[in-house]
C-alpha cells in the first residue's frame, strides 16, 4: 500500500497557493490539504492548482452557523465545491459537541447519502467542539452508522480525556476499524500539540501515537486499500506553544510537519 503524505497550508497564509503548493512539493509532500471556507477562489481554479502542480488533493470542510439547519447548509454546499475541485477524499468538522445525538446523526446520514452518490469517500475528524469529539461519544456514532468513516486525530482525544487512551482500548479499536485518513498531530494528557515531536522529553507520546497511526495502515492494507493519506498537522500559535509577551513560537511549525512525514515515512518503510 502506499502511503501519501498530505500538507495543509495552516501554518503559512502568508503564501499563495502556487506558492505553498511549489514548497510543499519541494519538500516531498503528495498532496495538498486545503480548507474549504477559507478559499477565495473557484473549485475549477483549485483543479488547476492541483494539476499545475502534479499534487493530490484533500479537501476539509467545517459545518459551520447556529443551528442544525445552517450547518447542513453549510456541510452540502462545501462538499459540492470539493466535488467540483475534483477532490479524491474529503474531510470534515462535522457538528458540534454542544448539538443533540439526533441532530449530529442528520448531519452524518446526509454526508452518507452525498457520499454514496458521489463515490467520494468522507473522512469526519475527531476534534473537539465537533461531533466527534471524545473517544466515548464517537464510539456511540460509529455503533449507530455502520458505514460512518473517520480522520483519527487523535491528539483532540488524549486531550480531551487527560489520557494517553490506553485505560479505553476498546473505544480506541472501534476508532482504529473505522479510519481512512489520519492528521499525524502529536497531542499529550495537557493540550492537542505538544511544543516539538523531536524533543526527548516526547518520546513516549510520539511512539504511542505513531503505534496506533501503524495499526490503522496496517488494518487498511490488509484490508486491500491501494493508498491511504497522512496529514502532518501541527499548527501555529496558538497551537503552537508560544513564549510570553512576543507569541514568537517554540518550534517551526513547518519544518516539524517536514520531520514527522519523514518520521512516518521511514516508519511504514521499515514495515514493508
Amino acid at each position: 500500500m502506499q502511503i501519501l503524505f498530505g500538507k495543509t497550508n495552516w501554518e503559512c497564509p502568508e503564501l499563495s497557493l502556487d506558492e505553498f503548493a511549489v514548497r510543499a512539493v519541494a519538500d516531498g509532500f503528495d498532496a495538498l490539504e486545503l480548507y474549504v471556507p477559507n478559499l477565495t477562489v473557484s473549485p475549477n481554479e483549485i483543479a488547476a492548482l492541483v494539476e499545475r502542480h502534479h499534487v493530490g488533493l484533500i479537501a476539509d470542510i467545517v459545518t459551520e452557523g447556529h443551528s442544525i439547519n445552517e450547518h447542513l447548509e453549510s456541510l452540502e454546499r462545501q462538499i459540492q465545491y470539493a466535488l467540483d475541485a475534483g477532490a479524491p477524499l474529503i474531510n470534515a468538522h462535522t457538528g458540534r459537541d454542544i448539538f443533540s445525538f439526533a441532530d449530529n446523526v442528520r448531519l452524518f446520514e446526509r454526508s452518507l447519502a452525498i457520499s454514496e452518490e458521489s463515490g467520494i469517500p468522507i473522512a469526519h475528524e475527531t476534534h473537539r467542539s465537533r461531533a466527534l469529539y471524545s473517544a466515548v461519544d464517537t464510539r456511540r456514532y460509529l455503533e449507530e452508522l455502520p458505514s460512518l468513516r473517520i480522520n483519527a486525530d487523535f491528539s483532540h482525544w488524549m486531550n480531551v480525556h487527560e489520557s494517553d487512551l490506553r485505560d479505553q482500548m476498546d473505544n480506541v479499536d472501534l476508532a482504529i476499524e473505522r479510519s481512512i485518513h489520519i492528521h499525524a498531530r502529536v497531542g499529550h494528557e495537557q493540550g492537542p500539540q505538544v511544543n516539538d515531536p523531536r524533543a526527548p522529553e516526547w518520546v513516549a507520546h510520539v511512539e504511542n501515537h505513531s503505534n496506533l497511526w501503524k495499526r490503522i495502515v496496517l488494518a487498511r492494507q490488509v484490508e486491500g486499500m491501494p493508498h491511504f493519506t497522512i496529514t502532518p498537522e501541527f499548527g501555529p500559535h496558538p497551537y503552537m506553544p508560544s513564549k510570553p509577551h512576543t507569541q514568537q513560537p517554540s518550534s517551526d511549525t513547518w519544518e516539524v510537519n517536514v520531520f514527522m512525514k519523514d518520521h512516518l515515512s521511514k516508519i511504514f518503510s521499515n514495515a514493508e
